[in-house]
């Protein structure tokens, strides 16, 4: 997920909130090096202190960093308040960490379990962030409202491989302040390639919301062959697919272009 959204060099300064075993910590500098100035920030006094308000130690933090990451930590506060409350005072607690600690250019990067309300919850701070005007890099481009709340059976997520569990599903959120908005035509895959008889598909992300993309095997050309590759969180840019109904199919004469956002 680093990869997907770090492309410059290597952030000077990071901040872990609610770092507990430190694990965070351990990957980022295995990512960036050890010479990656990281402060950690918790609190050991228990849930009760954690849901009620982790600021009350952010004053002493000092400085601002080019990457924030909060894992685990949103689905902690403020339970036992009603739906709407809860949603809108993390989402207000996101813009508030974003506006004092986040360095220009900077990213944040929130990540909670991919249980499928703790998914939904995240998503539904995704829009009040994004009517906040915070801006979405991560895990599609869009914008506007997140496409997956309209039905009660979808939310995103996304897995990493191990060598102990097989896999380990979480869902994220990557955030940034200013204009990142990419170019026309790049999506984001947002769903492991589905193969069927016949052809393949995927669930993508994009400016105009998510579609399935579909790419019959007869179909199959140089010019698109850029799908063989593609997997969960590939960003593609897509020109000359066919609309079909709530799909889009890609034809002989569609291009797909692996982009580097």
């Amino acid at each position: 997920m680093l990869d997907l959204v770090w492309r410059a060099g290597p952030p000077a300064r990071a901040l872990d909130l609610g770092s507990g075993t430190g694990a965070v910590g351990r990957t980022l500098r295995a990512r960036f090096g050890a010479g990656l100035a990281l402060v950690a920030v918790d609190r050991t006094a228990g849930p009760e202190v954690l849901r009620a308000d982790l600021a009350v130690e952010l004053p002493v933090v000092e400085g601002r960093f080019e990457l924030i990451v909060a894992a685990h930590l949103l689905n902690e506060l403020f339970n036992g308040r009603p739906a709407a409350e809860r949603i809108a005072r993390r989402a207000a607690r996101v813009v508030a960490w974003a506006r004092a600690f986040l360095s220009p250019g900077g990213r944040m990067i929130l990540i909670e379990p991919a249980l499928r309300e703790t998914s939904r919850d995240l998503l539904r701070v995704r829009d009040q962030l994004v009517g906040a005007g915070l801006q979405v890099v991560a895990p599609c481009f869009r914008q506007g409202s997140c496409p997956a709340l309209a039905s009660e059976g979808d939310w995103c997520h996304d897995a990493v491989p191990t060598s102990t569990r097989g896999r380990i599903d979480f869902s994220y959120l990557v955030l940034a302040e200013g204009a990142v908005t990419p170019a026309p035509g790049v999506v984001r895959v947002v769903s492991d390639p589905l193969p069927d008889k016949g052809r393949l598909r995927f669930y993508v992300c994009g400016g105009d919301g998510r579609h399935e993309l579909i790419r019959l095997n007869r179909h199959r050309a140089a010019e698109n062959a850029a799908l063989d590759r593609a997997a969960r969180g590939s960003a593609l840019t897509i020109a000359g697919a066919e609309p079909s109904g709530q799909a889009v199919r890609v034809t002989p004469a569609t291009t797909v272009v692996a982009s580097d956002r």
